[in-house]
């Protein structure tokens, strides 16, 4: 946290003088942000990862500055992204908590311990582009595990940990296809009591929509997954805001009723999905 508030300083003061000249317009902004965990301490180099952006991710670099530590450049939309590489590891607590519920990454509390420093990337818009940040960062962090000694990313605020692997899979899924790749972005939490199957999302709060539950559903524990991840791919896809007893239909055309109320495996408020 002390990063990215150090990061988004030196945003502000890097686009004071456009915020200067909007102060009647104020912009809500939206800070889409997650590490790239380096095996060594060799600083990525820029002029290549730059080149890579632009040539293999297709990705607008424009205004680039570069400096020891840090690159920071204009993509798309206007959004200003930021990558500061930093020669020291992530916590290993961290790293052990995140790893312990990650389903994706079954060697990862191995694997990931051993990085040696770490490359933070923020994304940097419009709050209400969330959607977009969110691509631009994938964009971002599949050109940097692919231009450096990596062994994965983790993204703190939504407890996730995802191997090199799995990450450049899906980000390349995305750049090639238009695909979602919707678990390099939430965590998706599965509990079984007896023949009850439940699901969770933790991470839609980052596109400015309410976390889904599933609670002790007769449904098979990959049925409810799927139901889970369906449901959760169209309200981000279509930043839906659902409201209680409304109904979805997903993009698979499923019609799911939704209810709003406390948590159950979340803090707060819930959508919960009738299934």
């Amino acid at each position: 946290m002390r990063i990215l508030i150090l990061l988004f300083a030196f945003y502000t003061i890097l686009t004071q003088p456009a915020f200067s000249q909007k102060k009647d317009q104020p912009t809500a902004q939206k800070v889409v942000s997650g590490t790239v965990l380096l095996n060594d301490k060799k600083v990525p180099d820029a002029k290549a990862l730059l080149a890579s952006l632009k040539k293999d991710w297709k990705l607008k670099t424009d205004s680039s500055t570069i400096a020891e530590k840090t690159i920071v450049f204009t993509g798309p939309g206007g959004a200003t992204v930021m990558i500061a590489f930093l020669d020291y590891p992530v916590p290993s607590a961290e790293i052990s908590t995140a790893a312990r519920i990650s389903w994706l990454w079954k060697n990862g509390a191995d694997e990931a311990l051993r990085h040696q420093s770490q490359a933070v990337i923020s994304v940097i818009g419009a709050e209400n582009k969330s959607l977009d940040l969110h691509k631009t960062f994938t964009s971002v962090a599949g050109g940097l595990l692919e231009n450096s000694n990596a062994s994965g990313i983790y993204m703190a605020d939504q407890y996730l940990l995802l191997s090199k692997g799995f990450y450049t899979s899906a980000a390349r899924n995305m750049r090639d296809n238009q695909t979602l790749p919707l678990y390099c972005w939430a965590y998706f939490g599965m509990t079984q009591e007896k023949e009850l199957s439940s699901g969770y999302t933790w991470g839609l709060q980052e596109f400015g929509l309410a976390e889904m539950e599933i609670v002790l559903s007769k449904q098979s524990q990959p049925d409810v997954h799927a139901v889970l991840y369906d449901a959760a791919s169209t309200v981000v896809q279509y930043n839906l805001q659902l409201q209680d007893g409304q109904t979805l239909t997903t993009l698979e055309g499923l019609k799911l009723q939704v209810k709003r109320s406390k948590g159950v495996y979340q803090e707060g408020e819930t959508l919960k999905i009738e299934y």
